[in-house]
């Protein structure tokens, strides 16, 4: 019982572990695809080299694991489609669109690995808030805060507002406006909410956790996290009353963006100390059960061979009988007492037996008036 529970919960932490190593080549793929979706909305030339190295480093990850994980046709729709996009952006809405659906793909391959690596499902309270915020709420926010900065550069190429338009016309640049503010709104509501549910995973982490604290390096970075998440998308504000300036929100997106960057792998760090601390702990109660089966087996045997040991020795009792009882008892031919006779050699050393009538007066009595009856008459005894 100790063996199978054990084992079954390190075999566990040991898959939850590559699951981290996935999250971290998946952590290197993201700011890059996301820098080149800002780019390719800007106007500006994507290069397929910034791609290079993260494509490469989930590949790898990808081998190891995509079988066990089942993301391999995952990730080989992703690649493709990365592969598909547009390293000059001209129209903007479609570069938009396209790098969309590519982050879309990008998210559900960090939640196929949350869910298939056993992290979501963990029980443990610190790994079950860790792997919220690493891979499901940061890589939401840097995604969302992307969308957000290139809403705001597409709405700045809105036209104005002319009153003096006809009226279709008017309506019709109208409508775009209130599409673009709702647009915003949306993205720049999904950063503040992801920022908060990372800040509440780590406070719940922190509460669930045995010291109740974490490196000093992992709280800087979430402190300067949530203070770029609060300044590009403040908190409570669920509504554009104007088009934000591209400039101030690019700025502050970028800023948010190196926040998340340098807070991920402190925060895969930590996730990945406290699988190993769980995994060590498994490990040594397999350890424990190998020992109590090994001392299990050895009591058996010693018992066995006691017990052997006393079949044997009450059979040998049943057989030659009891011990010498005293210096004149020898054995027999088969171990038993000679009967008393002549034919025992030592009948001499024996006591002679006793006279069953030498004590009886009566019988006395009756031998002396025979012999004087006798003695009267003459007769000779």
């Amino acid at each position: 019982m100790v063996w199978g529970t054990r084992s079954d919960d390190s075999d566990l932490h040991s898959r939850e572990r590559d699951g981290v190593e996935y999250a971290k080549a998946l952590d290197k793929l993201l700011p890059a695809l996301v820098n080149a979706q800002s780019n390719a909305v800007s106007g500006k030339p994507v290069k397929k080299e910034d791609f290079a190295e993260s494509l490469n480093a989930v590949a790898e990850v990808d081998e190891k694991f995509g079988s066990d994980f089942g993301t391999s046709n995952r990730w080989s729709g992703l690649r493709a489609r990365i592969e598909t996009l547009p390293e000059q952006g001209g129209d903007q809405n479609g570069a938009f669109k396209n790098y969309g659906e590519a982050t879309d793909l990008l998210l559900a391959l960090y939640q196929r690995v949350a869910q298939a690596s056993g992290l979501r499902s963990d029980a443990d309270g610190v790994i079950s808030y860790l792997q919220d915020a690493a891979l499901e709420e940061i890589p939401l926010a840097v995604v969302w805060a992307g969308r957000y900065q290139d809403q705001a550069v597409i709405a700045g190429g809105l036209p104005d507002l002319a009153r003096d338009a006809a009226l279709e016309t008017f309506n019709d640049q109208l409508s775009q406006i209130n599409n673009a503010l709702t647009s915003l709104a949306v993205s720049r509501q999904l950063v503040s909410e992801s920022g908060a549910d990372v800040a509440a995973d780590m406070a719940s982490a922190v509460d669930n956790s045995d010291s109740g604290t974490f490196s000093t390096t992992l709280l800087q970075n979430l402190d300067n996290f949530q203070r770029g998440v609060e300044t590009l998308a403040p908190p409570g504000q669920t509504t554009l009353n104007s088009l934000p300036t591209a400039n101030t929100v690019t700025s502050q997106r970028i800023a948010a963006q190196e926040a998340a960057v340098a807070l991920s792998p402190t925060l895969l760090d930590e996730l990945g100390k406290q699988i190993d601390d769980r995994k060590s702990t498994a490990d040594t109660g397999r350890i424990l059960a190998i020992a109590l089966l090994v001392i299990a087996v050895l009591a058996a045997i010693a018992s066995f061979v006691l017990i052997l040991l006393g079949g044997r020795r009450s059979r040998a009792e049943s057989i030659d009988g009891p011990g010498p009882q005293g210096p004149q008892a020898q054995p027999g031919p088969r171990g038993q007492q000679q009967p008393y006779g002549q034919g025992n050699p030592d009948y001499a050393g024996y006591p002679a037996g006793p006279d069953q009538m030498g004590g009886d007066p009566y019988l006395n009595n009756l031998d002396a008036g025979r012999d004087a009856r006798r003695e009267r008459v003459g007769v000779p005894r």
